[in-house]
This record gives structure tokens, C-alpha cells and sequence, in this order.
């Protein structure tokens, strides 16, 4: 009862600053489409009889590449449910533009990297398959918006410097396509080389810099639009690239109210921020303020997230809902899914029972929405 209460008590506070609006507004921001994880089921089990600790958690265990069928029955969910609009719910969809080049990463014998545009890693993966044609068809429909997450999910430098030091575990992941192994000497907030925007010396910020810049122009290029959010993977993000994010014409910034950033030798310090606070050229920080995650060992239905965007309109803000691919992706466990789906489908269900006024929007609309009214 008492953790219950504390949870209450969490949902309100954190949505007391920043802006208002009387609209109830729902957004469902969900990350890491375009990204590798785990290749597939039988590379997983060959990671495992090699002895490698890549039962970690649910990400390496259920997530891969998105696969047609993800996108199909993902796509029918969203479709299945209208708000007072008559606008089916919207996904958000965080994607990383790009992936390692393996082939060339070993032609360099690990001295240079190399990337290919997540189209191109859809097509290696898949190559029976036109996955990113279902891309084009839910972004017709308005059901799927894709903005930007960064270039790939990867802290790269220190990957590339692990590979060079010969790590044999980290190699033998490499040749069968997989990153996310935990090696031994990372720093903590490092592990699995999940944050691409984490350093562990100034030296290293010009990479991050340009990273940025090319995620944009591949974004443009792919999408034929201007990315208008962007949400750094793992939340890490140095105050120093901000003015680089503006600068290539995104409008946002998702940020946490106590923003983690490297400092001297990777350790991580904090910088508080509110919605609606604007930062270089006008960039607008937002934040999130629910959480949906079905396939998480702790996940005990769909309460907690109701709760939450109960909070949320209570304070007039919209409700942001923060989920990953992993809950929906089958790739590698189709179960996973089917479980993921029928949670969410239940979700947006009891969302238009409860509040039958409810709108439905993407980041962009949302975030245009409520800058304007600041």
C-alpha cells in the first residue's frame, strides 16, 4: 500500500512544472526501431554455447531488427482503435539511421568504422522482404511517425577500442553480428555499448558532433522530411550538444528531470530541466511522463500507465507514453509479440473507454501543439 501511494504521490509532482493544456492529448513515443540487437534466435544460442553472458535481460533475449510481420500486426493494433477524431492511435517511432558495417569494420582490421543506413541493414536482414515499403504504408496511414533517435544505438569509440584490444569474446560476437556483449573495463553507465552519446574524454566529443549531424541528413534523405524530435539513446546527452541538435533544425529534445551527462573521465553528472524549457536557437526540451512496457519481469498489467496519464491530465499536460520495440518484437520469440500486442490493443481500448475526449497525436503534433501555446 505504502509503495502505492509513493507512486501516486511521484505521478502527480512530476507533472506540476512546465506547460498546460486543457486538451487531453495522448502520445506514444516508442524507441530503437532501425537499431541491431540480437541478429536471431540461432545466433543467440550460439552466443550461449560459447558461454557468453548474453542472457542479460529481455532486450538481448527478444529483440531484433523489425520484421514485416511486426510492422503488419503492430499496424493493425494501432488502426483498431479511434479517438474523438475519428484518428487512430499514432506510434512515435525513435529510429536509429544507422548500423555497423561489419564487412568493412574487419577489412579495416578494426582501425576504421564503418556504418550502413538501417535501410540497408532491413534488406541484408530480410532480403525476401520489403520491410520498409510497410515503413511508407503507416506513414501514409498516419498511424506511424518516425523521429530521431540518433545514428546507431552504439557507444562506438569504446567498441572499436575494445575490438582492437583483441577482446576474444567481444570478436567472436562481432563475426556473428552481435554488439551489445558486457566486457570486462567499461565504465558503468557503458555497459553493453548501449549510449552512443557517452564519452570518456573531450577528444572523443567531435565524433558524437558528427554523428549527430549525419543522423539528420540520413533522416532527411531517407524520409524526405526534417526530423522535428530527437531523443538520445539511454538519456545520456552532454549540454555541449545541444546547440549542435538545433542547429540541424530539430525543434526538441527529450530530456529527464535530472539529465545524466559525461564529465571528467566518463563519470556522469546531472543537469535539471523542465517541458517547455527552451534551450540554443529555440529548441524546446520535453519530457515523458508514462510508461508502458509489457514485457518488462516487472510488469503487472496495464494499471500503472492508466494511473499515470490519470496524472497527467490531472495537471492539464499530455500524456507521453515511453515504450520500446522489444515488447513487439517476434523475431526471435513470435510469443513475445502476441503478448506485447495484446497489451497494448487492451491499452488503448480502456484509454478511449475512460476518457472519450482523448486525442491521439505524434511527437511532432503534439510538441508543435503545445510550443505554440507556451
Amino acid at each position: 500500500m505504502f509503495s502505492d501511494f509513493r507512486q501516486d504521490i511521484f505521478n502527480n509532482l512530476k507533472n506540476i512544472p512546465g506547460w498546460h493544456t486543457k486538451r487531453k492529448i495522448v502520445v506514444i513515443e516508442c524507441d530503437d526501431w532501425g537499431s541491431i540487437r540480437m541478429p536471431s534466435k540461432k545466433v543467440f544460442e550460439r552466443l550461449i554455447n560459447k558461454g557468453l553472458n548474453v542472457a542479460t535481460g529481455r532486450y538481448n533475449i527478444f529483440d531484433t531488427l523489425e520484421t514485416g510481420q511486426d510492422l503488419e500486426e503492430l499496424f493493425e493494433v494501432l488502426k483498431s482503435v479511434k479517438d474523438i477524431n475519428n484518428q487512430s492511435a499514432v506510434m512515435t517511432a525513435m529510429t536509429l539511421m544507422a548500423n555497423p558495417d561489419f564487412n568493412k569494420i574487419r577489412a579495416s582490421g578494426f582501425t576504421e568504422y564503418h556504418y550502413e543506413k538501417f535501410t540497408e541493414t532491413l534488406t541484408r536482414y530480410y532480403p525476401n522482404d520489403n520491410v520498409f515499403k510497410l515503413w511508407r504504408e503507416g506513414i501514409s496511414a498516419r498511424i506511424w511517425m518516425p523521429e530521431l533517435h540518433g545514428r546507431e544505438h552504439i557507444t562506438v569509440q569504446l567498441w572499436m577500442q575494445k575490438l582492437r584490444e583483441n577482446d576474444k569474446d567481444l570478436i567472436f560476437a562481432f563475426n556473428n553480428g552481435f554488439v551489445s556483449l558486457r566486457t570486462p573495463g567499461l565504465p558503468s553507465p557503458a555497459q553493453e555499448f548501449r549510449p552512443e552519446y557517452y564519452f570518456v574524454s573531450d577528444i572523443q566529443k567531435s565524433f558524437l558532433i558528427k554523428s549527430i549531424i549525419d543522423s539528420t541528413e540520413i533522416f532527411r534523405e531517407i524520409f524526405d522530411c526534417q526530423p522535428h524530435v530527437f531523443v538520445p539513446s539511454n538519456g545520456i546527452f552532454h549540454p555541449d550538444f545541444d546547440k549542435i541538435v538545433s542547429d540541424t533544425g530539430v525543434k526538441f529534445l527529450y530530456v529527464s528531470s535530472r539529465m545524466p551527462y559525461p564529465a571528467e573521465n566518463g563519470t556522469l553528472r546531472f543537469r535539471t530541466l523542465f517541458p517547455g524549457q527552451k534551450g540554443p536557437n529555440e529548441l524546446t526540451y520535453y519530457n515523458r511522463n508514462c510508461v508502458f512496457e509489457p514485457n518488462d519481469k516487472n510488469y503487472k498489467g496495464i494499471e500503472l500507465t492508466l494511473k499515470q496519464i490519470e496524472a497527467a491530465f490531472r495537471w492539464r499536460k499530455p500524456a507521453n507514453i515511453s515504450t520500446h520495440r522489444v515488447n513487439f518484437s517476434g523475431g526471435i520469440d513470435p510469443e513475445n509479440r502476441t503478448k506485447g500486442l495484446l497489451e497494448l490493443k487492451k491499452l488503448l481500448k480502456t484509454i478511449v473507454q475512460k476518457w472519450p475526449d482523448v486525442e491521439f497525436m505524434s511527437s511532432r503534433d503534439a510538441l508543435n501543439h503545445m510550443r505554440a501555446i507556451i
